[in-house]
């Protein structure tokens, strides 16, 4: 690993060798004289998003961006140049670059001209348009500045020593330190789905699963596979150069359609257990990978299944969910076909989570084994949202319009139909912009993997979007979000904001609707949730026709027609799958049947085949439809509701965004942070106060190892005491051994109260490469550590309070102190414990055994 991380640090200061890396005055001085045509801009990069972005369009070979392209980058340059002088002084560029000979409308970018000497002088103006209600503030500014909203900082985050295995000693977050421990926490067979903000390192759980494992599981020297599915092959590959770098890994890690010879290896170490991190497709995973990772699991050597991007199994029209079927078959026999106690773990990972994506989630991947769930979201502060009043359509288009010319880049402008997306893209093309694309549930394949390609690497400046442009895209520098539509749930507008800024610097949302877009947005709401009496149509149908296989096992085939009526006879497609797979999905939600995947072996016969666990014989009973169908549908169907109201509640611009994302999502579930919204920006006294998420406890409560079971008495107490005046050179290294040994028997938890008599880095060298999670702590009260048994090294002059010593069932302690350590009525504790006591020989002994 040492040898991947000294290459990486070798390229990078080569990179900084080749270019000078400037920042501030500097980078804008630089800008200003390749504007000017005096500097090629081939010997400097700047850290600024927006003059780099210029930079790179300006030197950018073969030349794509138009002179319009290029004004409306140089006004958002010049923007961030204001703001980092305090607006104390008005950047003015000299331009006479031969890519702005032909360009004239300057001020349809919000630039002034001046000419003097025969020179052309540019600035900028403020936008204020005259449709919103601005109140004297400049719409684009706060997002142009690109002030720093969000610091991806540790600072008070204490980490555990196995972090350093991906070249870190502290995590980014509360959060993240409590995903990463119950992720790494969870027992063989089980399921994790972990909801955790992005920016704050999603990737870095899946990177441990490699690099230490879970808690208590034997692993093999440099064996083990840790599968990733991702969405599409541009995160893969990012994902890779990722792991590359942190794990030490060598390529190839991502499964690529159209790379044969790399894809073999892939599958070869995939079969001998020596694959490490992998990236693939769920197609992938389900073919040609199947056989590898059946073999691999066989042998006890699949350590996980991650699936990033979680969300999209229940995400209307992605695309997706036909796949996640798949992978729920296949999930289902290679944890059938592992040695005991070496099944594989099924992590879940994903942004943001709403009930009915967890309860599907739960009916996929966690029918059968345990499954828990954990949720550390913060409310993003980087949106700056602006909220036009109801406009025509023909004025609509005028205002996007007027936006697009002024937008900090890059810019998704979001639609909800495939035919606006279409027209959109047109009209910009005609307008004069090329730096642009279109993506939306039609895209293929293979151009939706070119886009977000171009995406990611700043090759294009505005993206025209359906819902379905935001899959599995992690880009950093999104400035603005515009939407020339309403959204059919308030969740899905604040999943297509959170595409900016995120690189924790402000960004712009700006919704301008039309009348017609609440009756399309109301149209597509009500269609999220089947009826009764379709639901019962499409499932009778489905069952007429299905395969057996024994046991209340069957296949039906999931893009089947729904009925032989009239209305039926053109139903196919990926809506009439998704249809059918949505009432499916509420059958096994209402407890009728139980979801088990693709088949396996394929079904020979055409179609695409789910199969299915009848658990309730009176399936078919319309009557019992009724009585367990319903409720669970009706509650589906008042969130849906609820959803919309909500986002009709938001264009009211009456209340904070931040308070009426709470009413989502649940005050209790997520942290409240204050973007900014026009009662904020003319009354900063009326802002709403933070509050940070909580650091939620992992949940895993599993029968504790015979090992450690046995050092307990049966109130599950136990002291251990030293003399700390005649501790052996050797008590370190022991001490160690010990907790080494009690983590391979699942007991991986370590609280430090106070200094200790212990050489600690020498006893906790063994936990740089294990799964074994340390915190320091003044009162055990605030221990957010997973649950479960935990051991407690308690300092001299420490306080130990009456409820830290009382039994805990689910949360046993183990106390190491010296043996004159105090109880909290002032005696020594060893005479009033009232549980097991031994001396630390005692205990090693005993561990050791």
């Amino acid at each position: 690993m040492m040898r991947w991380a000294a290459l990486s640090w070798v390229v990078k200061v080569l990179e900084r060798i080749t270019l000078d890396e400037l920042d501030g005055h500097d980078a804008f001085a630089n800008l200003v004289r390749l504007l000017d045509g005096a500097d090629d801009g081939t010997a400097w990069r700047a850290r600024s998003p927006s003059v780099e972005r210029l930079r790179i369009a300006l030197t950018e070979v073969p030349q794509r961006a138009s002179s319009l392209d290029l004004a409306v980058l140089l006004r958002q340059a010049m923007s961030r140049e204001h703001t980092r002088r305090e607006a104390a002084v008005l950047p003015v560029a000299r331009v006479s670059h031969a890519r702005f000979s032909d360009f004239s409308d300057w001020s349809k970018v919000g630039l002034s001209v001046t000419t003097v000497g025969g020179k052309r002088l540019l600035s900028i103006e403020p936008w204020r348009p005259v449709w919103l209600s601005t109140d004297g503030k400049e719409v684009d500014s706060f997002a142009a500045s690109e002030t720093i909203r969000r610091e991806f900082n540790s600072v008070g985050c204490e980490g555990d020593p196995f972090l350093v295995s991906v070249g870190r000693t502290t995590y980014r977050s509360r959060g993240q330190r409590a995903a990463v421990r119950a992720a790494l926490s969870t027992p063989a067979g089980g399921s994790l789905v972990v909801a955790l903000p992005t920016g704050e390192g999603k990737s870095m759980i899946f990177q441990l699963i490699h690099t230490v494992g879970f808690v208590g599981a034997d692993q093999m020297e440099n064996k083990g596979v840790t599968l990733v599915i991702v969405p599409t092959v541009a995160l893969g590959v990012n994902h890779e150069h990722e792991a590359v770098e942190v794990c030490g890994l060598a390529r190839p890690l991502a499964f690529q359609g159209g790379n044969d010879e790399k894809n073999a290896v892939i599958a070869e170490r995939i079969a001998s257990g020596t694959q490490g991190l992998c990236f693939a497709s769920p197609e992938a995973a389900c073919g040609r990978l199947r056989d590898p990772l059946r073999r691999a699991a066989e042998a006890g050597l699949l350590r996980a299944l991650v699936i990033d991007e979680a969300h999209l199994v229940d995400q209307w029209g992605t695309g997706f969910r036909t796949e996640f079927q798949e992978l729920s078959g296949l999930r289902r026999e290679l944890l059938g076909a592992a040695p005991s106690g070496q099944a594989m773990r099924t992590i879940m990972l994903s942004a943001t989570l709403t009930d009915s994506s967890l309860e599907t989630l739960r009916a996929l991947f966690g029918a059968e084994s345990d499954f828990e769930s954990l949720a550390a979201v913060q409310l993003r502060p980087e949106p700056d949202y602006w909220i036009a009043p109801v406009a025509s359509e023909a004025a609509r288009t005028d205002q996007v319009m007027e936006a697009l010319h002024h937008a900090p880049r890059p810019a998704v402008l979001y639609v909800t139909e495939v035919a606006a997306a279409n027209a959109w893209h047109a009209r910009l093309a005609a307008a004069g912009f090329r730096r642009i694309r279109k993506l939306h549930g039609k895209t293929a394949r293979a151009e939706r993997e070119e886009i977000v390609g171009e995406w990611r690497t700043g090759s294009i400046d505005i993206v025209v979007g359906t819902s379905a442009f935001g899959l599995g895209i992690d880009y950093p520098y999104a400035r603005s979000i515009i939407h020339a539509c309403i959204p059919e749930t308030l969740d899905r507008f604040y999943q297509e904001v959170g595409r900016g800024g995120r690189d924790g610097r402000a960004a712009m949302s700006l919704i301008i609707p039309t009348a017609k877009d609440f009756t399309i947005a109301k149209k597509i709401n009500a269609q999220q949730v089947i009826s009764i009496d379709r639901g019962f149509e499409r499932w009778s149908t489905l069952f007429a026709r299905k395969i057996r296989f024994g046991k209340g096992r069957i296949a039906v085939r999931i893009d089947g027609r729904p009925g032989a009526g009239e209305r039926d006879i053109d139903m196919f497609g990926e809506t009439n799958t998704d249809w059918n797979l949505r009432t499916v999905a509420l059958m096994a939600r209402a407890g009728l049947v139980r979801l088990l995947g693709s088949p396996y072996p394929r079904i020979a016969e055409e179609g695409d085949w789910l199969e299915v666990e009848i658990i309730d014989d009176h399936h078919l009973d319309k009557a019992v439809w009724l009585k367990r169908v319903e409720p669970v549908r009706r509650i589906g169907w008042l969130a849906s509701i609820r959803n919309l109201d909500l986002m009709r509640k938001f264009l009211s611009d009456a209340h904070c965004p931040a308070s009426i994302l709470e009413e989502l999502y649940g005050n209790d579930k997520v942290g409240r942070t204050c973007g900014r919204c026009s009662i904020c920006r003319l009354y900063p006294d009326r802002r709403l106060a933070t509050r940070p998420v909580g650091e939620p406890r992992a949940s895993w409560i599993k029968p504790l190892d015979p090992l450690v079971a046995d050092l307990f008495d049966k109130d599950l107490r136990l002291l251990v005491t030293y003399d700390p005046t005649t501790l052996p050179r050797t008590a370190s290294r022991r001490l160690g051994e010990t907790f080494l040994r009690l983590q391979q028997a699942r007991l991986a938890k370590l609280i430090q109260m106070g200094a200790q008599p212990f050489d600690m880095t020498r006893v906790l060298k063994f936990a740089e490469k294990s799964a074994f999670f340390v915190s320091d702590l003044n009162s055990l009260a605030l221990s957010r550590l997973p649950k479960g048994p935990e051991l407690v090294l308690v300092g001299a002059g420490q306080t130990l309070e009456t409820q830290n010593l009382n039994p805990r069932q689910d949360n046993p302690r183990i106390f190491i102190a010296p043996e004159e350590q105090l109880a909290p009525d002032g005696r020594r504790l060893r005479d009033v414990f009232g549980g097991r006591v031994l001396t630390l020989d005692e205990f090693n002994a005993r561990v050791a055994q």
